[in-house]
């Protein structure tokens, strides 16, 4: 059995309260995305802004290209109602699925025949959508290069029985970042991937000009992943190691939530829907000013009016946590933002979904010794919310929680080294 390292800011306590080491954990998150991005979160991006680390980075690298399964793990369910799950293990993408809600899953089906090195960690996760018969799926391969890597793209149209051969969705072919994708399959075929992208910030680099972040980029396909168009840039200056969640709004309109990097050096969170003109507009005002990647995305949901709902982490020590908000019609006006967790217990990672009028969150926090799993829901479309709830506890290494893909009930996957993938709702265990 694999056993978590003991929290290092817990080495600074010989004493005091959960409240003071919340905001150090918060300065070690920091300093450690600076200086091991990958040691921390298994995550293929640099900070630009970051000093070089004095360990061996390529050493580190290595280790991560050689891992042998990945804790991340995702799930989608079809219309039917069966579940798919996708993950790493031993090199190969592997999808299996259940028809009993989660109970039993299938021995799983190989994705990619050839093993590669993949990234399946924290941030960094397979991910898959299925509609209509196609069961889409996409990773990260890591490359030799440090922080390099491509994006993979596979699909099935046969029931998962079978996967065509995988494609690299990046057409620029350099041996730079191309990390965290994410992807939506809508009832009509269309697939979008988007990702953080290295290649805008390299040739900067080249010509002598200094350039925040990484871009992010993305990539359609109208005909249910058999063809992709060219990459398109949708945005400069995104955090680099925070993962991209995305949703489907009214219309099937795509849209994206990732941690950006304002002006001034603040990493608040970025929204922008990928409609026929993209927009990115800013969807949290938490002033948080760092030079290094938190490794702390947010997550997105919609609802069947069209308002999307937003939660998020912020390591502001002004006003540091979680944070939950809803923005609603064309015009995107926002509720002023909600704070969940407890601060004394670490708060991280939250997740959302939405369903009618319901809303519910999941997230993540640390009593010192075991991670508890989080969930809290709103019965007005976030505006009140119940008490918070522990679903689950594990005394080992534990991946984060998140909603299964296109679900009918806000079912949770989560994935430890102790217990193993465990499915809850909102009202426990399944």
């Amino acid at each position: 059995m694999e056993k978590r390292d003991p929290d290092p800011v817990d080495a600074l306590f010989d004493g005091g309260t959960m409240l003071i080491k919340y905001f150090i954990t918060i300065i070690f998150t920091v300093a450690m995305s600076a200086a091991l991005p990958f040691a921390q979160a298994a995550e293929h991006a640099h900070d630009t802004h970051a000093a070089k680390p004095k360990h061996d980075m390529n050493k580190m690298w290595a280790e991560m290209r050689t891992r042998a399964v990945g804790m991340a793990v995702s799930m989608a369910a079809d219309e039917k109602g069966g579940l798919w799950l996708v993950r790493m293990q031993e090199g190969h993408i592997r999808v299996s699925h259940s028809e009993d809600g989660g109970k039993h899953f299938s021995e799983g089906v190989t994705v990619n025949p050839q093993p590669e090195a993949i990234l399946a960690e924290n941030q960094n996760r397979p991910k898959i959508a299925v509609r209509n018969g196609v069961i889409a799926v996409t990773w990260v391969q890591a490359l030799p290069k440090v922080f390099s890597g491509n994006i993979r793209f596979a699909r099935s149209v046969d029931g998962g029985k079978t996967f065509s051969a995988p494609v690299t969705i990046n057409d620029d072919h350099e041996e730079t970042s191309h990390g965290f994708s994410t992807l939506t399959l809508d009832d009509n075929g269309h697939i979008t991937v988007v990702w953080f992208d290295g290649r805008v910030r390299d040739a900067a680099v080249k010509s002598g000009q200094e350039y925040n972040g990484s871009t992010v980029y993305y990539a359609v396909s109208e005909d249910g992943g058999a063809s992709f168009s060219a990459n398109r840039k949708l945005a400069d200056h995104a955090c680099e190691c925070c993962r991209i969640s995305m949703t489907l709004g009214v219309n099937d309109t795509p849209f994206v939530f990732w941690r950006h990097i304002f002006d001034g050096g603040m990493r608040d969170f970025a929204l922008a829907r990928l409609d026929a003109q993209p927009r990115v507009v800013r969807a949290s005002e938490d002033g948080w000013e760092i030079n290094a990647c938190p490794h702390h995305g947010g997550d997105i949901a919609a609802d069947a009016t069209g308002s999307i709902h937003l939660a998020w982490f912020t390591g502001n020590p002004q006003h540091p946590g979680l944070f939950y908000r809803r923005i609603d019609g064309e015009k995107m006006t926002t509720t002023p933002p909600h704070a969940f967790g407890d601060l004394d217990f670490q708060p991280g990672h939250p997740a959302v979904f939405a369903h009618d009028k319901q809303v519910f969150l999941a997230w993540r926090e640390f009593d010192g010794n075991n991670y508890r799993m989080m969930t809290s829901v709103s019965a007005d479309r976030g505006d009140t919310w119940s008490e918070a709830r522990i679903v689950a506890t594990t005394s080992g290494a534990a991946d984060l929680p998140v909603f299964v893909t296109d679900a009918r009930e806000p079912v949770i996957v989560w994935n430890s080294a102790q217990e193993g993938i465990r499915l809850f709702d909102a009202g426990g265990d399944l």
